[in-house]
């Protein structure tokens, strides 16, 4: 039996109090970097998306293999995202739709910033996009990516988190991570842990519009509370785990994923203490400089076999087009020297 987490009420409460911040604080802090340059940024996560999707394929397969003691079929559906590799599908998505979204007049600002919740609030409406590329969950937290690029001219958080009368903002967001603590012990067993995912339609009845609004509410509070309360002076430990959150994300992954399969499965996963253990290692391990830049060669890679298989298709093209000039040559009875032409012009084509 495979289980991830123990289950008991303490970690359920704590599991929901993470679960209602981490992805909305995470996409937030994605959009406050952000920068209106789609090439860029699809030339670095598109190829890793790729790659780490195959993995998780290849992992799938062999780990549920070794399990049932003979070859198992893998549903590989290419565009259903596995597991958190959602995310790399939302900063493409996001990064196209930037463009669109980037101004620096306040009230159309507001205006998008409405606009991205309503289309959060109506896609939940629709069943069939909690699977197909994460639709569902990537514009659940679009207007945490808005807010966060945003924010990086002076936003509401900053304003009133940093700027104007920190002292109080400390107290009084204080007082507020209480309250949602409090409130998060109280109501937990009236709670699931997937109100906060962002992949439930409406159409179960279990899920409703408000509490998708609820769970927005609930996280742009303790976004509040982080910024308030994160340090301004620079800890090396904290800047170099945070330079290499990609790194930490996509491969925890992988490294949880074949711990559940090991025999340590119950004794790992159903120990607070070991849960907790594991965490902090994995997070000061992954985030070593070596596998940030191992991200970065996959990427390139990747980027350059598929620079060299379309310039072979193109090649091949370009010389179908040689061979269709011949025929068409051959029936208009052109002459040599055209043909000597043409051909001398299609391959100074293909040496450029």
């Amino acid at each position: 039996m495979i289980s991830t987490f123990a289950d008991t009420p303490e970690v359920d409460v704590i599991y929901k109090i993470i679960f209602s911040f981490h992805m909305p604080a995470f996409i937030f802090v994605s959009g406050y970097f952000a920068k209106v340059d789609p090439k860029k940024i699809l030339s670095r996560i598109f190829p890793l998306y790729i790659v780490f999707q195959l993995l998780r394929f290849l992992l799938d397969f062999i780990l549920d293999s070794i399990q049932w003691g003979h070859p198992v079929k893998i549903d590989m559906q290419f565009f259903t995202p596995r597991w958190t590799l959602w995310y790399l599908v939302a900063m493409i998505i996001y990064q196209l739709l930037l463009p669109v979204f980037d101004t620096k007049n306040k009230r159309h600002r507001v205006a998008y910033l409405l606009l991205s919740m309503i289309l959060g609030i109506v896609i939940g409406y629709n069943p069939d996009t909690e699977n197909f590329m994460a639709m569902s969950r990537i514009m659940n937290f679009l207007p945490f990516f808005l807010a966060g690029y945003y924010e990086k001219d002076g936003g509401f958080f900053l304003r009133y988190g940093k700027q104007k009368n920190p002292k109080e903002a400390k107290i009084a967001t204080a007082f507020l991570a209480v309250g949602i603590i409090m409130g998060f012990i109280l109501v937990s067993r009236l709670s699931t842990r997937k109100l906060f995912w962002g992949t439930e339609s409406f159409d179960g009845g279990v899920y409703t519009w408000y509490t998708r609004i609820l769970a927005w509410i609930i996280a742009f509070l303790w976004i509040w509370v982080l910024i308030v309360w994160v340090p301004t002076r620079r800890i090396p430990v904290i800047e170099v785990i945070g330079k290499n959150t990609l790194s930490v994300y996509l491969l925890h992954t992988i490294v949880i994923l074949i711990l559940m399969y090991t025999p340590f499965n119950d004794l790992i996963f159903n120990k607070i203490g070991w849960q907790l253990l594991i965490s902090v290692g994995l997070t000061l391990g992954l985030s070593w400089n070596g596998f940030d830049g191992l991200l970065r060669k996959i990427a390139i890679t990747v980027l350059w076999k598929s620079e060299e298989v379309s310039i072979i298709l193109l090649k091949k093209e370009l010389w179908n087009m040689i061979l269709q000039k011949r025929e068409l040559c051959v029936i208009t009875n052109c002459t040599s020297e055209y043909i000597e032409k043409k051909d001398k012009q299609t391959s100074e084509s293909l040496a450029n």
